[in-house]
């Protein structure tokens, strides 16, 4: 195949928002090999036990005829199959009916092999070896083939990286090679390729979109990806597949043909509707549920739920940020960098996150685009790089010296114009207004004229620019935004196709910052040093990394104020569970990787 010159796909986040995870940053990165967790759980029968499947993979067990009950996020009007390629809201069931390349344990930092059973980067040319008894539920073989199809889809809907992907060469059926333009970091390498989810097939339609993308260069074709709309997986790789939907719930099935069905004993998964986290709490206090993935449950709550309730935490590389609008007619104040500092000092992070959970909760130690958690692998944290927690009377400090004084009722404004702003804020993410409920009043008293805007839209009156400062997501989430490429990409433009509008997302821009030594200035052109980033590292990446972060903390694209700790739930009332410190609970998600080990198995009632 001929080299296909890529143009970065900036605005199409779904691919983003779901792939990628961390590797080791060396030279060349080799894994493991192996079929997952050996140690697959026996069957406990009751009167609905069926006859045996299995393997020496998963062990036998009885496969019981009855169904497991979970909850969705989202009403099923909401919800399709196009889970890998479109953007939010995306059904929870793909991380059933889609079967990852590997695995990522979040606590130990260390991928676990899953369709890919061993891959290797080396140099300019990457390997993935697929796992040779894999097929599809219609008993297809996953190939080569249908692993480049899914692989261009994700490059065409705008996965990180994808410009220096050059060559596809399906070395036989179960090996593929790509060729990428230069020498890359095998980390982000594997952030971008091993979290993918297996949706495509090179087979209809997933082959004619492969062809008018990669082949003939077509414009359009992520829109039109992204724009399906399946009522059921176009084809199930994953160890559910699903059965049916209707306006309550949608209903998997498990899928006999995977290699470890042996290692699941309960026929049915299923996901009704429980709107919001409260819906989520009454489910699982009532015990009408037996899992839940995702549900923030602070401590009051989690005093209701009986004890056979098992909680998985694990870091969730995202949380509580707030984006900044840079667009000077949209956001006159905010677009500048003063006010943005100012509201960084008078907003106390500590505070905020005790306010929406501590247990749960991590505030960044600085306001650079770096997760909490690793800030002081990689950056001088407290150094050179100030927490910027001033408070009120730093934040007046900054304000008055870029000419701003307070009017008669106590705002700041200038040339007779108020600092006046909402904080937007998503109305179903109860944790993320109670934070936003503790930051509006640190505002206020430091002399901000600010209310709290609660909406159902979000990701509308973000994507179309209508906000001056709005709870978002500091980084695209999942592990690979322990590495800081993600989330500094993230912030200087690739989030919501740079709806925020930060100038440095513009190629050849430069931004001109405060020099890191504190003499004179320095300037920063943002998209060539991540150009760079992606393929440096050791002592040259963290130099990069120093760099960017620098520009993040002192520009302010994006302020960090809270990295998530996930919360996971599973109930033992009728199923067995890993411990949380198994890595089966150290993933995401535990609900839905722990049954492929067999290691959370149906008990009886």
């Amino acid at each position: 195949m001929n080299r296909r010159n890529f143009i970065r796909l900036a605005g199409a986040t779904g691919a983003t928002m779901l792939a990628g995870c961390q590797g080791d940053e060396t030279d060349t990165t080799e894994s493991g090999t192996g079929n997952g967790d050996e140690n697959g759980g026996t069957g406990n029968g009751d009167e609905n036990g069926g006859t045996g499947n299995g393997d020496e993979n998963g062990g036998e067990s009885d496969v019981y005829d009855v169904t497991v009950e979970s909850a969705a996020a989202r009403g099923m009007e909401l919800l399709d199959w196009n889970a890998q390629f479109a953007g939010w809201p995306n059904i929870w069931g793909r991380w059933l009916a889609y079967e990852r390349y590997a695995q990522y344990n979040m606590t130990e930092n260390e991928w676990m092999p899953r369709l890919i059973q061993d891959w290797s980067v080396d140099g300019t040319t990457i390997t993935l070896n697929i796992r040779e008894d894999h097929t599809y539920a219609n008993g297809d073989q996953v190939t080569a083939e249908d692993i480049k199809a899914n692989t261009v889809m994700n490059l065409a809907t705008g996965a990180a990286f994808s410009e220096v992907f050059d060559s596809f060469n399906e070395v036989d059926d179960k090996t593929l090679e790509i060729e990428t333009t230069k020498e890359v970091n095998p980390a982000i390498v594997e952030f971008t390729l091993l979290s993918q989810l297996q949706q495509a097939k090179m087979d209809a339609p997933y082959d004619e979109l492969y062809q008018r993308y990669w082949e003939d260069e077509e414009d359009g074709v992520a829109s039109d990806i992204q724009g399906r709309e399946p009522q059921v997986p176009d084809y199930v790789s994953g160890i559910f597949g699903a059965e049916s939907m209707d306006d309550e719930q949608y209903m998997m099935v498990r899928n006999p043909e995977h290699p470890d069905a042996g290692n699941v004993n309960f026929e049915r998964y299923r996901f009704p509707n429980y709107p919001g986290n409260q819906g989520n709490w009454e489910a699982m206090i009532g015990d009408q549920i037996d899992t839940i993935m995702s549900a923030f449950t602070p401590s009051n709550i989690r005093a209701e739920m009986a004890d056979h309730w098992v909680e998985y935490n694990f870091p969730g590389y995202w949380g509580v940020g707030y984006v900044f609008n840079h667009d000077e007619e949209a956001a006159p104040h905010i677009s500048k960098r003063a006010v943005r500092q100012a509201i960084t000092h008078a907003i106390n992070r500590e505070e905020v996150v005790t306010a929406a959970g501590a247990q749960i909760k991590e505030a960044f130690p600085t306001p650079a685009a770096i997760s909490a958690n690793v800030q002081d692998d990689w950056i001088d944290v407290g150094g050179a790089f100030p927490a910027m927690q001033g408070g009120a009377e730093k934040a007046a400090e900054v304000m008055q010296d870029a000419g701003y004084e307070k009017n008669s009722s106590g705002f700041w404004a200038m040339d007779g114009e108020t600092v006046s702003f909402e904080v937007v804020v998503p109305s179903s993410w109860s944790d993320w207004v109670t934070a936003t409920q503790a930051v509006v009043p640190q505002l206020q008293d430091a002399g901000f004229d600010v209310e709290m805007n609660r909406v159902n839209n979000i990701n509308t009156v973000v994507g179309e620019g209508n906000f001056k400062m709005a709870a978002r997501p500091w980084s695209p989430g999942n592990a690979r935004s322990s590495h800081p490429y993600f989330p500094l990409n993230w912030v200087f433009g690739r989030a919501y196709n740079n709806a925020h509008s930060y100038p440095g997302a513009e190629e050849g821009a430069e931004i001109e910052v405060p020099a890191m030594d504190g003499d004179g200035t320095m300037s920063v052109n943002v998209q060539k040093r991540l150009d760079d980033l992606s393929t440096a590292s050791g002592d040259e990446a963290k130099s990069i990394v120093q760099e960017l972060a620098w520009v993040s903390h002192q520009d302010l694209p994006y302020l960090p104020v809270i990295n998530k700790v996930e919360q996971s739930w599973i109930s033992e009332r009728r199923l067995s569970a890993p411990d949380p410190d198994d890595p089966a609970g150290n993933v995401k998600w535990p609900t839905f990787y722990a049954p492929r080990v067999g290691k959370m198995q149906w008990q009886g009632e």
